[in-house]
């Protein structure tokens, strides 16, 4: 295989973070750099659909195709409607997402996509070495979102969780949904043992994603989602299969770790995206934070020239999020229960703001303080342990 010439930037892997970071990269100083993206294939289906909350408009605010400042929260013993004022909780579709960076690729010619498949990164003395199974091609800065498959191995001593979910976008035969109010959380469904419950995305008046999400160790039957799926929009929802049309549909899985991801690989090897430890640990949110990452990114690469390694989350936030994780992981506690006392106890902003880990100690001290003492202390002592 031919080595190729040395381009500034590699991103390996196209997903959401090696897309969102070259996205920033052309609007920054960077633009004119000759860019590399590789992955295995373009990304051309809808293939999930993305959640945040902010108080202004972002980056991607022309592609929001819905957003709530009122939702629903249910648990067994507590319903509430949310005003999140001043945040809006914010949707994106996957397909949107990516005809809006390729597009914008389409003005420049510094940028190189290829489809292939990468099977190692090699750092030599100035340059990373990226092999595919096609050639060789080289970068001064390799920026990886390429996850490790053994990782469950390495988080011997630390919680992992995954957090699946199967969504049904539905058409219903007549006006029924109020596409102002959504559903955050419904944890009333069957628990089964595991931390689960269903949120509720209306578009329009007759056009919602319903999904069913578990955090658990381990995935269920295929046919099992659907059948709850169809189970909620019976039981809760009223409506029979007859009332609706699934016109789209779409399962992912997302690892819940407090196991501390490595962001650097050498010294040219940046991690990003899920791989680099973006994914909230504790929630699974991530397309915020991968924004946040690669604004970042350039900001140092435009202004010291090299990378932070430091760890993505505070550390006082890192260990909330093992606290919990090891509640849920270990059954000390119902995490319907524990998100309900949550809300119950607080402003819904301020439990938006701790998730974004953007809270001061008082604020922190009110959340913890709104949830039971005993199995948050015994989750604290297991998170303890791992750190």
């Amino acid at each position: 295989m031919k080595t190729k010439p040395t381009y500034d930037v590699i991103l390996a892997g196209g997903g959401c973070a090696g897309l969102s970071l070259l996205y920033h990269l052309l609007q920054s100083d960077w633009k004119d750099r000759s860019i590399l993206l590789i992955d295995r294939e373009r990304k051309e289906q809808n293939d999930r659909t993305w959640c945040f909350w902010e108080t202004e408009p972002g980056s991607f605010e022309s592609l929001v195709c819905q957003q709530w400042q009122q939702m629903y929260f249910h648990a067994p013993d507590f319903s509430q409607l949310l005003n999140l004022q001043p945040y809006r909780y914010k949707m994106i579709r996957g397909i949107d997402f990516y005809q809006h960076i390729y597009q914008t690729l389409a003005s420049f010619t510094n940028v190189t996509i290829l489809n292939e498949d990468i099977q190692e990164l090699q750092e030599k003395e100035d340059v990373v070495q990226v092999i595919t199974d096609q050639n060789t091609y080289e970068g001064k800065w390799v920026f990886s979102s390429l996850r490790d498959e053994d990782e469950v191995e390495q988080a011997n001593g630390h919680q992992y969780l995954l957090q699946h979910f199967k969504g049904w976008e539905i058409r219903t035969e007549q006006p029924f949904f109020d596409p102002q109010e959504a559903t955050l959380m419904d944890f009333r469904i069957d628990q089964g043992g595991d931390c689960r419950f269903m949120y509720v995305l209306p578009t329009d008046e007759q056009t919602a994603l319903v999904e069913y999400t578990i955090f658990s160790d381990q995935l269920l039957e295929p046919v099992k989602y659907e059948q709850e799926l169809r189970r909620y929009m019976l039981e809760y929802l009223g409506l029979s299969e007859s009332d609706y049309q699934v016109i789209h549909e779409e399962f992912g899985v997302i690892p819940m770790t407090d196991m501390v991801y490595p962001r650097q690989l050498g010294k040219k090897i940046i991690r990003i995206g899920t791989a680099g430890g973006a994914t909230k640990a504790s929630t699974g949110y991530t397309f915020q934070r991968i924004q946040q990452d690669s604004q970042q990114i350039i900001q140092q690469l435009t202004s010291t020239g090299a990378v932070s390694t430091t760890r993505f989350s505070p550390a006082r936030f890192h260990l909330f999020d093992s606290v919990l994780l090891n509640v849920m992981g270990r059954s000390f506690y119902p995490a319907g229960e524990a998100f309900a006392c949550l809300f119950k106890k607080n402003p819904p902003s301020r439990v938006l703001r701790f998730l974004d880990e953007d809270t001061h100690l008082g604020e922190d001290f009110a959340i913890i303080n709104s949830v039971p003492k005993v199995p948050f202390i015994k989750g604290a002592w297991f998170a303890l342990q791992s750190i």
